[in-house]
């Protein structure tokens, strides 16, 4: 974790689940710290954490701030910024609620859509003019498995982390001539608070396609994510499992849709 030591890494989402995993990982490896997330007491909590975890002199900064509130988020970051510039940021924030697409009122797209698309787009459009200056820089998303494949139940939320695909592979050219790198993370399943919130609410059919499929832990994630950055891969997709699904769907996609349309008959489509 070498690339991270000394280095001023932003993390959107970093006061639980995959985000406080990685935050973690980059204390260990020396790098010094800022965590965007709404829940300023989940915030405290992280920031005591990660001080207590190492002697290092750069206390952890936290910022209490929606990223869908452009304004806002443009007056957080400018003052993060006049402290100490940005040379990584790593996109983790985001919502979700599961559904069929009749069940699933406008304001849940609305809502998955502004956060889950347009808030990294606020938070790079703030952080980027200072790396292009310095022409270095590094930003991760976390995507998600469903911003690879669309899955039942999930219009709303794979729409959102599939507008990240398309934007992070357009942003990946256009960043190639200033020197700044970009990646793009697919976890599965993985536990954290969000997935504990989100099974209660998914659809059968959703269930019978996910099968006994068991999640992966949030450390197991945000390690993935920062090798993959640090060995600089745009595509990171951690779990064989996946890596090995998405091809399929890629290669085959007729195959991959019988085999779902079979695990949604056998659940019994409502």
């Amino acid at each position: 974790m070498d690339y991270y030591r000394n280095k001023s890494v932003l993390v959107t989402g970093g006061n639980s689940g995959i985000g406080l995993a990685t935050a973690r990982i980059l204390r260990r490896a020396g790098a010094n710290l800022t965590l965007v997330a709404r829940d300023e007491a989940k915030l405290n909590s992280a920031k005591a954490e990660l001080n207590a975890m190492s002697s290092a002199a750069a206390d952890v900064r936290i910022a209490s701030v929606d990223i869908k509130e452009r304004d806002r988020v443009a007056e957080v970051v400018h003052g993060l910024i006049a402290e100490r510039p940005i040379d990584v940021l790593i996109s983790n924030a985001g919502v979700v609620m599961p559904g069929r697409f009749l069940d699933l009122p406008n304001e849940q797209f609305d809502d998955m859509m502004t956060t889950n698309f347009l808030g990294p787009v606020n938070l790079i459009r703030q952080v980027l003019p200072s790396m292009i200056d310095r022409r270095s820089g590094h930003v991760a998303f976390v995507s998600s498995f469903a911003g690879l494949i669309g899955i039942y139940g999930y219009t709303a939320y794979s729409a959102s982390k599939f507008a990240i695909r398309g934007f992070a592979q357009a942003f990946r050219c256009e960043m190639q001539p200033h020197n700044i790198r970009v990646s793009v993370c697919y976890p599965p399943d993985t536990e954290t608070p969000q997935l504990e919130f989100e099974d209660k609410y998914k659809p059968d059919e959703t269930r019978a396609i996910a099968g006994n499929v068991k999640p992966v832990t949030a450390e197991y994630v945000a390690t993935a994510l920062l090798r993959g950055m640090a060995a600089g891969k745009f595509q990171i997709v951690p779990s064989f499992s996946a890596r090995i699904q998405e091809l399929a769907y890629r290669m085959m996609p007729g195959i991959a849709h019988s085999f779902f349309d079979s695990d949604i008959r056998k659940a019994g489509c409502k």
